[in-house]
């Protein structure tokens, strides 16, 4: 048959064409709406950073007029004045405002950093991990600060603060309870108690939330009122402030607050609470933030893109804060990529993908032979100050029955069969130290006639002989007297190939000694889920340094067991307990440091940790990154860094 193209075939060769063109023009279309879009929402963007200088230059104005200041007028201009920096802000920032003072000194670009793991929360209080912290550090703000030089507090959101000092009358007082049988805790929380401590914060006026709503005290004593909520999951840090009992606000820029007792770092933990907006955190209940992970705002120089929301798996970004009341940072973004792979993470700053890179010692080393990095980069090793360090904590009671490691003789065998010298330097490479205790070198806790015990496998197992720990049938592995083999698990979160080796080398230390050790690697949230439910035999983890001098109650004391406290061994020692809680409220140094020396003795005695090693920081940063200092705290404040102009990339 013979093929004809007919009348039918032209009217659906026509449909087909017009079809075409409308699809056509469709995209055509959609294109144009997208790049009206696009320039609506750069416009709606220009004009919220503008409206944001405005609010805060009004704000400033009324701040200048209420003192007295003659205000020039910018009313009638045709664009909004730049944010100007009051007096507030250079009074609390003047290492910000020299880094803007600094030539070539510029604004914009982005610096991307990364974390082995991604945080579960960011929300304040319930978020439990430091990635999490990192994060809210950029956000919220405090009363006080600490200086990084001096390492001395400073004042932040409040101006000044004074501290009046009640000791006398409260000893006297509480003598006096203890002589009637009240017990101390029991005492120091009768209505009637006094306070040893009062302390008066001034809050500096202009301070504004990243949603331009001001700051005041309501939400200061907010911020207080949610901590000690306990239906906040937050355990571990409501028993680190509990000494302070109550706060009253004086009037919107005034607020006091009493101690129960007197503690040497009353200041800092009255002043350095970060400092959660009422307006935004009171329209969740308890459960809601319990469960939330994204809900974050503050007053800092950075805010997420919306103050609600994020998710773990979300891109982790803040953006620059228009209604800063300090000086504008540099960086318009602050990105975090997640990078679970200690290799990958080192590759992509070798590409130039990421421009902070924390190294372990093994990549440091590679790194620094690089003529290629070396060129195109800093690189930093140093102490940071307070120094943190790092551990092996062995759990004392599981479900509620004594472990293996619930005797001392067991646990200071642990330690002399753990090789932490050949740790510095096999895996460290040099770049950590053994540490004996809580204390680091040349800190005044520390005292100085403790040696730190090194590998000894003789006494190691004269120990665990002595515990009932022998190879009672020849087999190379030791049993007590039951027949039961000596073996535990030994639990760290992933991240890091670095605590994979650190892993292997214990196995092979303890395996010399007949004990046998498995090797068990989680997931952060799950890690921290077994800590809370002390559901582990062995944990190791690092401490940081919380302050130049610090306070060890939250992991030794035996109050801080329950409650998912951060006592996770049930470590309990009661002579122990007591000079602990004399030291917190000596005030005269000399004194206290005497009572710290003897706290030290104790947790070398009893090694409710093995105490591993402290370890300097190695970093690598962009070379284009500059004003990058080593000071006294380790490296300055990365709100102090800039770009350059002409080298910058991020957009």
């Amino acid at each position: 048959m013979e093929n004809r193209f007919g009348f039918k075939d032209l009217i659906l060769c026509v449909l087909l064409i017009a079809i075409v063109i409308s699809i056509w023009l469709g995209m055509v279309q959609t294109g144009r709406q997208h790049d009206l879009l696009l320039r609506m929402q750069e416009q709606i963007e220009q004009q919220t950073t503008a409206q944001a200088r405005l609010e805060q230059t009004v704000k400033q104005v009324q701040s200048q007029l209420a003192a007295g200041v003659a205000v020039q007028s910018n009313v009638g201009t045709a664009t909004p004045p730049a944010t100007t920096l009051t007096d507030q802000g250079r009074k609390a920032f003047p290492r910000l405002v020299q880094a803007t003072e600094i030539p070539g000194f510029a604004r914009g670009d982005w610096m991307i950093d990364a974390f082995a793991q991604a945080p579960g929360s960011v929300t304040p209080l319930v978020s439990k991990d430091i990635y999490g912290r990192r994060i809210q550090s950029y956000v919220l703000e405090a009363l006080i600060g600490r200086d990084p030089v001096t390492l001395e507090d400073t004042p932040v959101v409040a101006e000044s603060w004074e501290v009046e000092d009640n000791t006398e009358a409260w000893q006297t007082w509480l003598d006096g309870r203890l002589a009637e049988g009240i017990e101390r805790d029991a005492a120091l929380r009768e209505e009637g108690a006094p306070s040893a401590l009062t302390i008066t914060f001034k809050l500096r006026p202009g301070v504004v939330f990243s949603d331009g709503h001001p700051l005041t005290t309501e939400d200061v004593a907010f911020s207080w009122e949610l901590l000690n909520n306990s239906a906040i999951d937050a355990p571990a840090e409501r028993a680190f402030y509990d000494n302070v009992r109550t706060w009253e606000i004086i009037d919107d820029l005034t607020i006091r607050f009493e101690t129960r007792e007197p503690h040497f770092l009353a200041l800092s933990m009255a002043g350095s609470r970060p400092i959660m907006p009422k307006h935004f955190y009171e329209r969740f209940t308890p459960d809601e933030l319990n469960k939330s992970t994204g809900l974050l705002m503050g007053s800092g120089p950075y805010r997420m893109p919306t103050a609600e929301g994020w998710r773990p798996g979300d891109p982790i970004e803040l953006v620059r804060n228009e209604r800063f009341w300090g000086p504008t940072p540099a960086f318009n973004r602050l990105v975090w990529k997640v990078i679970n792979d200690d290799v990958a993470r080192m590759t992509q700053f070798r590409n130039g993908e990421i421009d902070l890179f924390a190294a372990v010692p093994e990549q440091y080393k590679e790194l620094l032979e690089d003529p290629a990095i070396v060129e195109r980069s800093s690189n930093f090793d140093y102490d940071t100050v307070p120094a943190g360090y790092s551990f092996i904590a062995w759990n004392q009671r599981r479900e509620g029955e004594a472990t293996i490691f619930a005797d001392k003789r067991v646990r200071q065998a642990m330690t002399y069969l753990t090789n932490r010298q050949g740790i510095c330097e096999d895996i460290k490479l040099g770049y950590a130290t053994p540490a004996n205790g809580p204390y680091p070198p040349g800190s005044l806790q520390r005292n100085p006639g403790l040696e730190t015990r090194n590998f000894n496998l003789a006494k190691g197992k004269a120990l665990l002989a002595e515990a009932g720990w022998e190879d009672r049938d020849g087999d190379g592995v030791i049993e007590n007297e039951a027949g039961e083999p000596f073996s535990f698990t030994f639990t760290y979160s992933q991240g890091r190939k670095e605590t994979d080796r650190i892993a292997l080398y214990l196995k092979d230390n303890y395996a010399r000694a007949g004990i046998q050790m498995t090797p068990e690697k989680l997931e952060w949230a799950v890690f921290v889920e077994r800590l809370d439910n002390r559901n582990f035999d062995a944990v190791t983890l690092g401490w940081g340094g919380g302050a130049v001098e610090s306070d060890v109650r939250q992991m030794f004391h035996s109050s801080q067991i329950a409650n998912a406290a951060n006592n996770f061994t049930s470590y309990s020692n009661t002579e122990l307990d007591t000079l602990i809680d004399e030291a917190r409220i000596t005030l005269d140094t000399n004194e206290r440091m005497k009572l710290w020396h003897q706290v030290h003795t104790i947790l070398w005695e009893d090694q409710p940790y093995t105490f591993m090693y402290t370890s300097k920081a190695l970093r690598f940063i962009d070379d284009r990154i500059r004003n990058i200092e080593q000071i006294t705290a380790g490296l300055n404040d990365r709100d102090e860094w800039f770009v350059p102009a002409g080298m910058q990339k991020w957009k």
